[in-house]
């Protein structure tokens, strides 16, 4: 068993080790305090080979610089509008967004208009009838987020939008599922379920739901 080692008082990153606490599996454990305040029980493993560096303050403090980029302050960081802001960045450029392989991927990139300058973005919101209610839009979902490219819709117009939506032609009209579920009356997903089991498109946008089964 090697020798024990006081840590109380050394600092490890942002950690300053107040006091010993317990021993895990064979690891002391010592209570740190991060130079933000928070306090944090820590492995002496953690702490000496650097796994653990702070309380995870820097990472958010990375993460707000990571979306906020250059800008200056304009304390608009907790509204709804920069949250959407934020996420239309990170789907686009960070691989570990779960969106990435639909946005970043595929090449959808934000305009560096507005990358580069979130005011630049919140004055075209406002002047293009920005409401809470409402989403941002790409018009050609193959194409980046831009003034040219965007608008603000609700989410029922989005979906219809999206590239995973069925377009179906029928009586010389060509609509979405949601769009020909408005026109019908028959569900969305009633429709997508007939035609997945075979039926025919004039079928399934024409025979009425029977309730037992919804189809």
């Amino acid at each position: 068993m090697g020798k024990f080692i006081d840590l109380t008082g050394q600092r490890f990153g942002l950690w300053t080790v107040i006091s010993r606490e317990s021993t895990v599996r064979g690891h002391a454990m010592w209570r740190c305090r991060c130079k933000c305040g928070n306090e944090k029980v820590v492995s002496s493993y953690n702490l000496r080979s650097g796994m653990s560096k702070s309380c995870g303050c820097t990472r958010k403090e990375s993460l707000d610089r990571y979306y906020s980029g250059r800008f200056p302050a304009h304390g608009l960081y907790s509204t709804a509008i920069y949250k959407i802001y934020k996420n239309m960045i990170y789907r686009t450029e960070n691989p570990n967004s779960k969106d990435y392989k639909n946005y970043g991927e595929r090449g959808i990139k934000v305009c560096r208009e507005w990358r580069n300058n979130f005011k630049a973005f919140y004055d075209w919101s406002m002047s293009s009838g920005y409401e809470k209610s409402l989403t941002i839009d790409r018009i050609d979902v193959n194409k980046g987020y831009s003034p040219d490219n965007c608008r603000w819709v609700s989410r029922k117009i989005q979906a219809n939008n999206t590239r995973v939506n069925h377009t179906i032609e029928f009586s010389g009209k060509r609509h979405t599922l949601a769009e020909w579920g408005d026109i019908t009356g028959i569900p969305r997903l009633v429709i997508l379920k007939r035609l997945k089991r075979g039926w025919p498109v004039d079928r399934a946008l024409t025979e009425p739901v029977r309730k037992t089964n919804r189809a």
